[in-house]
C-alpha cells in the first residue's frame, strides 16, 4: 500500500506532530513589559479531570472534614503511616504528595487554597473552556489567556517561544500568536514507514509554498521540526540526577525542561496531567495521580537547576469535589480546589487562602466555596514576574484583584 500525504493530512497530524494554533484573537491590545531576559518562563500545569483540593491539602483541624468524608478523609498528622504531612497549624499535605513538602520548606512551592473560578459550573467542558480563555462565560472571546499575554510580548522571533506539551495545543495558548505543539521530542516530526519518506517529506513541504495563511502556517511547522532536530534539545539528557516519572506527565515534563535548557528560547509552556475525576474509589484513584504530579514537578525544577530561578509553575483544575464523600467512595464535581505554585520567583512556605471552612453555614451548595478568584493568582504572577503593566488584554473583564505575596518582583 502507499503512503501518500496531501495538506489535509497534514493538519489531520497537527495534534500529534508540529502544531501551530490557528485560532483568531478577537482583543486587540499593547502594553508595556520587560525583555525576555528579565522575566519569567511561565509553565501552565492543567490537571483536567477536576482535583480533589480537600484530599490534596487537608483542612486537618477542621471536624467538619472528617464527618463529611467518614472512609476517604487523610487522617491527621501523627496518625499513623498514611497520616497527612503537616505544612501549617491548619493544612497538611497528602502524604502521596510527599516530594513537594521539601521544596514547601525551601521556600520554593507555595500552595493556594479554595481557589477556582468564580462563575460556578459542574461541566468538565464548561469550566475548563472558562478557565483556559479566562473570560467567564459562552462567546466573546475566543482565544486563550496565554496566547494573549505572549501576543503582547515584544517578538523575539523564536520558534518554540509557545510550547504546548501533550496531545493537542491547550485552549489557553490557541491563539493569533504561532505556538508550536508537541507529544514528545522523539517524535515531533512527520513520520513514514516508506523508504520515500524523506522524499515524500519534501513534496509535502512544496505544497506549502504559497503566501496564504495556511501555508505560511505549514512552512513554520515545518521550520520547526527542522529546527528542533538540529537543537541540543533533541539530545539533551536529565541533570543533577533528577529522576522523572514513568508515563506521559513525567516524559513531557522532562522534554519541556530539555527545551528550555536548549536555548530554544520558550516562554510560555502547558503541560496536562489528566484523570483527577474521582467519582469511585478515590482512594485508589487520587493518590497515585498526586505522587505522579509531584514526582513529576519535583524532577523538573532539580533538572532546571539554577534555571529554575527564572522559571514559574503554576497549576490549575478546572473546579474541586464536594465537601461530603459519596456512596462510591469517591467524589462529585464541586467548587474550590487547590492551586499549586513553583518557582525561585514564589514566596513559598505558606498556604495562601482566605479559608472559608467547611461549616454548614459556609458551604457553597454543598462544595468548598471559591473565596480566591484563580485569575488573581495568575495576575499577581504575570505583573511581577513578567512586569506586565496592563492585565485588561490577558483577563478582559475582570473584576477580582491581584493577589499580593505569593511571588517576588523579578
Amino acid at each position: 500500500m502507499k503512503n501518500k500525504f496531501s495538506r489535509r493530512d497534514f493538519h489531520r497530524l497537527a495534534c500529534t506532530t508540529a502544531t501551530i494554533s490557528l485560532l483568531g484573537s478577537q482583543i486587540g491590545w499593547a502594553s508595556e513589559r520587560k525583555d525576555a531576559a528579565g522575566r519569567d518562563v511561565v509553565v501552565v500545569v492543567f490537571q483536567r479531570g477536576a482535583m480533589d483540593g480537600l484530599n490534596a491539602v487537608v483542612p486537618y483541624t477542621e471536624n467538619d472534614y472528617y464527618s463529611r468524608r467518614p472512609t476517604i478523609a487523610v487522617p491527621a498528622p501523627g496518625a499513623g503511616a498514611d497520616a497527612a504531612i503537616p505544612l501549617n497549624e491548619q493544612f497538611a499535605l497528602n502524604p502521596a504528595l510527599a516530594p513537594f513538602k521539601a521544596l514547601y520548606d525551601a521556600g520554593e512551592l507555595a500552595v493556594v487554597h479554595a481557589a477556582g473560578l468564580t462563575t460556578p459550573s459542574r461541566s468538565h467542558f464548561d469550566a475548563q473552556d472558562f478557565m483556559e480563555r479566562a473570560w467567564l462565560a459562552q462567546g466573546s472571546v475566543f482565544d486563550g489567556w496565554l496566547n494573549r499575554y505572549l501576543g503582547g510580548l515584544e517578538s523575539s522571533g523564536m520558534t518554540f517561544r509557545g510550547v504546548g506539551m501533550g496531545t493537542a495545543v491547550s485552549r489557553s495558548l490557541s491563539g493569533t500568536a504561532p505556538v508550536v505543539g508537541m507529544s514528545s521530542i522523539e517524535d515531533f516530526g512527520i513520520v513514514s514507514a516508506s523508504q520515500r519518506s524523506e522524499s515524500m517529506k519534501s513534496l509535502l513541504e512544496q505544497t506549502f509554498d504559497g503566501a496564504s495563511f495556511v501555508d505560511s502556517t505549514g512552512a513554520r511547522a515545518f521550520d520547526a521540526v527542522d529546527e528542533l532536530v538540529q537543537s541540543p534539545a533533541a539530545l539533551a539528557s536529565v541533570e543533577n540526577g533528577a529522576v522523572y516519572p514513568n508515563g506521559a506527565f513525567g516524559q513531557r515534563l522532562r522534554d519541556l525542561a530539555a527545551l528550555i535548557k536548549s536555548g530554544l528560547g520558550v516562554e510560555v509552556a502547558t503541560v496536562d496531567i489528566g484523570g483527577w475525576d474521582t467519582h469511585n474509589n478515590q482512594v485508589a484513584e487520587l493518590n497515585p495521580l498526586l505522587t505522579e504530579l509531584a514526582e513529576g514537578l519535583a524532577a523538573f525544577r532539580t533538572d532546571l537547576g539554577a534555571m529554575m530561578s527564572k522559571v514559574t509553575v503554576v497549576t490549575m483544575t478546572e473546579f474541586g469535589r464536594r465537601a461530603f464523600e459519596n456512596g462510591s467512595g469517591g467524589t462529585d464535581h464541586g467548587r474550590g480546589s487547590a492551586m499549586f505554585v513553583l518557582g525561585g520567583g514564589v514566596l513559598g512556605g505558606q498556604v495562601f487562602t482566605d479559608w472559608p471552612t467547611l461549616a454548614d453555614s459556609a458551604l457553597d451548595n454543598g462544595d468548598l466555596a471559591v473565596t480566591t478568584d484563580y485569575r488573581s493568582v495568575l495576575s499577581e504572577m504575570l505583573v511581577k514576574r513578567a512586569g506586565v503593566s496592563d492585565l485588561s488584554g490577558i483577563f478582559p473583564g475582570m473584576e477580582s484583584v491581584a493577589t499580593s505575596g505569593i511571588f517576588t518582583i523579578a
